[in-house]
């Protein structure tokens, strides 16, 4: 929309306005009525996928006549025969949920996904990190026993509870089983379609963030031996530098500690985004599971317990890793600035031998100078001696030769000084 008309003339809107205003409305929770099976699939495809999944959720709407997806679009639903689709694209991963209405008699028995062709499910971009079966029975239905939750899931423990001031009611044990996907089975307690849409997409939500958040202490593990050698090999580097070490030694320890950092520095973007999303997908689980407001119900474990007793601790082991990486790149920071005082205190010791030989070497060529200008000065008075004889020779008839012989005589001090004298004054100027 170019313009926004009021009644004072026409306005011209934020190039974003659209987009935000329609931001609130969007991935809307799906309407349901009890009783219905879900099949939620969750694909890690990266930041760069989102086209690729929905020209094959164009394709497979084309193949049943239904719309596609929007060009840019983010979320789009389609009736596909007697199943409902509902694609859904977030900031690394896609969710692909499929709901089927009707009775039925086992609740995982036939899956709303197998309805879809095989060949376009394998075709999904990414790699599955979330796969859920959501079996919602109705009201009326009589609620599961000991053995019917047994067989619906495989002889797992189970957890859940009941909605707080409801007679809502949900198992689910957390666990692959035989076909590969956890399941939920939810038992309605007379919610309108909205309200248990909004309850079934929180819990797929909660598995969904639970599982990505999770994809962190997968990477916290593997990094942990890499983190524990760099650590290891942080500390012999240290001790090498608090040492006596010469010149090609500190050198050598430079280099080490160089690839040392850029070791850590790979690791560590490696690792960046992977637990900054981790911080995210947690809070998102925390505010989900309040949102269940599940109570205790029976003998059955709660599955807040569940989660603050196993999710928890995975966190923390993810924000630990996460500051030993921090406190080893401070580490790094400071050996790096420790042989950098060792190198730079080498090299001040080393100019302040080189001014010292310079000192010496300026002190031997000011002696040498000196014996050089004595030198000079005995040179030069001896030619201009050796000028004034020629004159007095010459005028030896004149003045007679012991006349002659005199005034060489006394002429010698004089034209040493006079010499020296003019030597002197050269040096002083050529000084200032």
């Amino acid at each position: 929309m170019d313009q926004v008309t009021s009644p004072n003339g026409a306005l011209r809107p934020h190039d974003d306005r659209a987009a935000i205003v329609a931001e609130m409305h969007t991935r809307p929770a799906p309407r349901l009525q009890a009783p219905v099976r879900i099949s939620h699939l969750a694909m890690l495809s990266g930041r760069t996928g989102a086209a690729e999944e929905r020209r094959l959720v164009g394709e497979l709407c084309a193949a049943y006549g239904a719309l596609p997806p929007a060009e840019q679009t983010l979320h789009h639903v389609a009736r596909l025969g007697e199943l409902e689709l509902r694609w859904e694209r977030h900031t690394e991963f896609s969710t692909l949920m499929l709901v089927r209405s009707g009775p039925f008699e086992r609740p995982f028995a036939e899956p709303p996904l197998a309805l879809l062709p095989q060949r376009w499910v394998e075709r999904l971009p990414g790699r599955l990190v979330e796969a859920s079966h959501v079996a919602v029975l109705s009201q009326d239905d009589a609620a599961p026993d000991r053995n019917a939750l047994a067989q619906a899931f495989e002889g797992h423990h189970l957890m859940g509870g009941r909605m707080i001031g409801e007679r809502v009611r949900l198992w689910t044990s957390l666990r692959l089983h035989g076909d590969g996907f956890g399941r939920v089975l939810i038992q309605d307690g007379g919610f309108d379609p909205t309200r248990l849409g909004r309850f079934v997409q929180r819990m797929l939500e909660l598995e969904t963030y639970r599982l990505m958040a999770l994809l962190g202490l997968a990477a916290a593990r593997r990094l942990t031996p890499a983190l524990d050698d760099m650590e290891s090999r942080l500390v012999d580097l240290t001790v090498e530098t608090a040492s006596e070490q010469g010149e090609a030694e500190e050198r050598r320890l430079l280099g080490r500690l160089t690839a040392l950092a850029a070791e850590h520095a790979r690791h560590s973007s490696d690792i960046a985004y992977r637990f900054g999303a981790t911080k995210a997908y947690a809070e998102l689980v925390h505010e989900r599971l309040r949102r269940l407001r599940l109570e205790r119900d029976g003998d059955l474990e709660p599955l807040g317990d569940f989660l603050e007793r196993r999710f928890e601790p995975a966190m923390r082991t993810c924000r630990s890793v996460e500051g030993r990486m921090d406190s080893l790149g401070s580490r790094i920071g400071r050996a790096a600035d420790l042989l950098r005082t060792r190198v730079d205190l080498a090299l001040q010791a080393q100019n302040q031998a080189l001014l010292t030989s310079m000192d010496e070497r300026a002190k031997l060529q000011l002696r040498l100078q000196q014996t050089v200008e004595g030198l000079s000065v005995a040179a030069v008075s001896y030619y201009l001696l050796g000028l004034l004889s020629y004159v007095l020779k010459a005028s030896a008839f004149a003045i007679g030769p012991r006349a002659a012989d005199v005034i060489l005589a006394m002429a010698v001090p004089a034209v040493v000084l006079a010499v020296w004298a003019v030597v002197r004054r050269i040096r002083r100027r050529l000084g200032h």
